[in-house]
């Protein structure tokens, strides 16, 4: 058992502790509902297939779903949004002070902190996750290459299952198999969003395809930068497959989960269709119609929805 998974094991008495915490609010109604308001639109705007996701959960808890997507949105995009690493770094560290301040009961006047704040009064989430969250980002705004596909699936897990282990518990599920699914598709899901996001972080003059895997298919960065990308399909395979044997494993569990936990496993399904498509398109990631919105998302979510497959 991964070490975030003995962790989440261990959350059941500290999630009773925070039960019994006073999240009493002095905000007006009318604020409140501007903060919901603001992080419904930024993730409709910034997280699309995210947004997608959550009519699919019970309707007492899409406010809290937006809240934390919303927190997520706002630190997927500090990187791009900062000049330097340190600016960003700052960035981050208010974000970490704010999330002691939410829980203490203490919110700053920034919508999402103001979400995430009414949302702690319906359902326990741990600060442990998105603590986890804000530190593996700041470690990767120095834009280091991951040296291994491990790498890869070890910053995923700490970004995108932090991400899908809070929804979990807002869900109130306590489920080992849906943690171990949840750990398996946030790690499927981050090797696909770095796969999806490598002509944007090419044309910045990042190559995000861990070094054993450039080295294998002897590819160079100034190559790379330069439009030269030959033998790149192949290494892009061979991260697709990384992300495939995780979607494989999470497959294996879906009849062993319990049905509450689902909207959050809903998550995985842009990004299952994603690597379809990049295995039509012979893994060349730089195909324009693999950046394209697909307008039967919705309904092809709705349906897996109603069977219970990712």
């Amino acid at each position: 058992m991964s070490l975030i998974l003995q962790s989440r094991a261990r959350l059941s008495v500290q999630l009773k502790n925070a039960s019994s915490r006073n999240y009493s609010s002095t905000v007006s109604p009318e604020r409140m509902k501007n903060a919901l308001q603001y992080c419904k639109d930024s993730v409709r705007q910034r997280d699309y297939e995210g947004y997608l996701c959550i009519p699919f959960f019970p309707a007492e808890l899409r406010d809290t779903q937006y809240a934390i997507r919303a927190f997520n949105v706002e630190l997927a995009s500090i990187r791009e949004n900062v000049s330097k690493p340190e600016i960003g770094k700052m960035r981050m560290s208010f974000w970490k002070d704010t999330i002691d301040k939410i829980y203490a009961g203490n919110p700053p006047e920034q919508p999402i902190a103001l979400a995430l704040s009414e949302a702690l009064k319906t359902s326990n989430m741990s600060a442990m996750w998105m603590k986890r969250i804000i530190t593996e980002r700041t470690s990767n705004l120095d834009d280091h290459q991951f040296m291994t596909i491990k790498d890869m699936e070890t910053y995923s897990e700490n970004t995108q299952s932090s991400l899908l282990y809070l929804q979990l518990e807002s869900l109130g599920v306590k489920d080992v198999n849906a943690d171990h699914a949840i750990s398996h598709i946030g790690k499927m899901i981050g090797i696909s969003t770095f796969l999806r996001s490598l002509p944007f972080h090419v044309s910045q003059k990042r190559l995000v395809l861990p070094a054993e895997i450039t080295a294998k298919h002897d590819i160079s960065q100034e190559n790379v930068f330069r439009g030269e990308i030959d033998g790149m399909e192949d290494a892009v395979y061979d991260v697709a497959t990384a992300a495939y044997d995780q979607l494989l494993t999470a497959r294996s569990l879906l009849d062993q989960i319990p049905d509450a936990a689902f909207p959050a496993l809903l998550s995985a399904v842009p990004h299952v269709k994603y690597l379809e498509n990049l295995e039509k398109a012979n893994f060349n990631v730089f195909d324009i119609n693999l950046q394209k919105k697909d307008w039967k998302l919705p309904l092809i979510m709705w349906k897996q929805f109603k069977t219970r497959t990712i």
